[in-house]
């Protein structure tokens, strides 16, 4: 008879971290990734404002794309390098989940170079559960939202804190699913006055848009003028580009 023996997943994943550190992927990022490449990042006007989704110029209008005109929204625009498709998507992927930071600082600027400045503007990354943390062993967003103020001469300030372990939203298919995943799992960490201020809220990828909302919401009620999603690249609201990974 034959014994196997299985890790749970949660010591598989630091057993995988910690072989990354001792043994780390020659993993290309940033200029060296994208040499040869034809790819760009996305100007203002080449996807919708209002929710990020990828539309025709014609069909978006001020009230919206035909993904987001009959919705509500809660924060002020969306600003992204991309769609999640190739070849932004397998950038994402090697900078969460084969730990290629650099891609963090790269992704960082050029995000900075397609967005406005502000007189009052702070930075906030949308927070990671300390668990996730762990597994994946450091924060992606945070690794963003640092460079980013740093080009936008703007604070960081660490608000926000995940309540509870959330499953991803990309694996999740319908509509209310997305939306249960995240009630209640976010939380003020650190009160201040925002009166005034535009906030830049940073993340790698916005799939349904349902974490946004929740970190938006708690935002504005800190006081913010506007809440700006800053993010890597936006999903098809369809999730066909999950459906394919």
């Amino acid at each position: 008879m034959t014994t196997t023996l299985t890790l749970p997943r949660r010591a598989l994943s630091l057993y995988r971290h910690w072989l990354d550190v001792l043994l780390p992927a020659e993993i290309k990022s940033g200029d060296a990734a994208i040499e040869g490449v034809d790819w760009s990042p996305d100007a203002a006007g080449e996807y919708c404002g209002r929710c990020g989704a990828t539309a025709a110029r014609e069909s978006i209008t001020i009230s919206g794309c035909p993904h987001c005109r009959d919705e509500r929204v809660a924060w002020h625009n969306v600003w992204r390098l991309g769609a999640y498709r190739d070849p932004l998507d397998q950038w994402v992927r090697d900078y969460k989940f084969r730990r290629a930071y650099n891609w963090g600082p790269w992704f960082a600027q050029r995000l900075a170079d397609v967005t406005p400045t502000y007189d009052k503007q702070v930075v906030v990354p949308v927070p990671l559960h300390w668990s996730k943390r762990l597994d994946r062993g450091f924060d992606q967003a945070m690794l963003l939202a640092r460079p980013f103020a740093e080009a936008k001469r703007a604070p960081v300030a660490n608000l926000l804190r995940r309540t509870r372990r959330t499953y991803p939203q990309s694996l999740l298919r319908s509509k209310e699913a997305r939306r249960r995943n995240v009630v209640r799992a976010f939380a003020v960490k650190r009160a201040v006055d925002l009166t005034g201020y535009s906030v830049w809220l940073v993340d790698d990828v916005k799939t349904s848009g349902n974490t946004a909302k929740q970190c938006t919401r708690l935002l504005q009620r800190m006081g913010a003028e506007r809440v700006n999603l800053a993010v890597i690249a936006v999903a098809d609201p369809k999730h066909a580009d999950f459906q394919r990974n």
